[in-house]
């Protein structure tokens, strides 16, 4: 087996934050030394491709990802002349997320009836305009900008195996179990082989639910309102776990309990009632130094691509990025 490279570490947001706010994030996350930070876009908030030019114009060398946007609400004719406009300006900083995006794509009505296909078609129209090709009844970009790798925002074994002929590379979504993260990886492994492609030309990400401070209980407090979100908007994370002692049943009852928290009481109080050893198992909470460990033995599981998400801030961006450094250097045992 090729020996793989050394992961990524990455942060993630979504655009739930002010456009401030993200923007100071961004700039720690430069200073801290991270290659990318990921943008995702939870619908009817704000706007990605603005964020993503302050963000921009705020840094000078980070990396920025839309992890991700849906080809079925943003045409991807749109997306790519989004992003000749944000290359021009601000040059080959940029990587594109593809994925349903089923909590919007839904209310619009906007999901295909074939999902892996609609997610295909679009790569590809997207790769022929970005590369000069036509598309769309011979529709073609006034302008050529550089390449912009492509990622699929996916659990499912069908698009992650069609993401192996037509993706640079995938994201899996929050609280995979590092078992969960190892069958992906193999699954991916065997369809760039058929698909004649090399592991080196594919990078497996994955977004995990992240929490530094000075104590595990003040970590998991910063996290905790995340893992609750994503436990009401996702209907059951259990296929994800495989490998971990959570029951399906328990997991389903503390939704249950969630959601009718957050009706009545809203995000906080629903947070409240996720117990501690819960929130150890659907996200990786504590101090920097333990989290830099938890993330590296993700990336051990297969990733290429760790994208610490969701509720990090500035000063704990900051911590992170030290903490991964010192890993970096340290001589390796064994």
């Amino acid at each position: 087996m090729t020996a793989r490279s050394a992961p990524s570490f990455d942060i993630g947001l979504d655009n739930g934050r002010t456009v401030k706010e993200i923007v100071e994030v961004a700039q720690a996350t430069e200073h801290a030394g991270f290659e990318t930070i990921w943008i995702a876009e939870q619908h009817f908030r704000r706007g990605v491709f603005t964020i993503a030019a302050a963000v921009a114009e705020s840094t000078s060398s980070v990396g920025i990802g839309f992890g991700v946007l849906s080809p079925f609400i943003r045409h991807p004719a749109s997306v790519t002349m989004e992003l000749t406009s944000l290359t021009e300006r601000y040059g080959d900083r940029f990587k594109l997320g593809y994925g349903v995006a089923h909590h919007g794509s839904s209310r619009l009505g906007t999901i295909p009836a074939n999902q892996v296909t609609g997610l295909r078609d679009a790569a590809i129209a997207t790769r022929t305009l970005l590369g000069g090709g036509t598309a769309y009844q011979g529709a073609q970009l006034a302008s050529r900008p550089p390449p912009v790798p492509m990622y699929l925002g996916s659990m499912g074994p069908q698009s992650l195996r069609m993401s192996a002929a037509h993706y640079d590379g995938a994201l899996l979504g929050v609280m995979c179990s590092p078992t969960f993260i190892a069958s992906r990886a193999e699954l991916i492994d065997a369809a760039l082989a058929r698909a004649g492609r090399s592991r080196d030309e594919y990078q497996l990400g994955a977004l995990v639910l992240t929490g530094v401070a000075d104590s595990p209980s003040q970590a998991r407090d910063a996290v905790r309102p995340s893992v609750a979100y994503y436990l009401a908007e996702i209907p059951d994370v259990s296929p994800r776990l495989a490998g971990t002692d959570v029951s399906r049943d328990d997991l389903l009852a503390v939704r249950a309990q969630i959601l009718e928290a957050k009706a009545t009481d809203g995000v906080e109080a629903a947070s409240a009632l996720l117990p501690d050893d819960l929130v150890d198992r659907l996200a990786v909470a504590g101090t920097a130094d333990d989290v830099a460990q938890r993330l590296a033995r993700l990336a051990d599981a297969g990733l290429d691509r760790v994208v610490a998400h969701h509720a990090l801030d500035s000063e704990a961006v900051a911590a992170l990025g030290a903490a991964l450094a010192d890993r970096a250097k340290a001589p390796a045992h064994g």
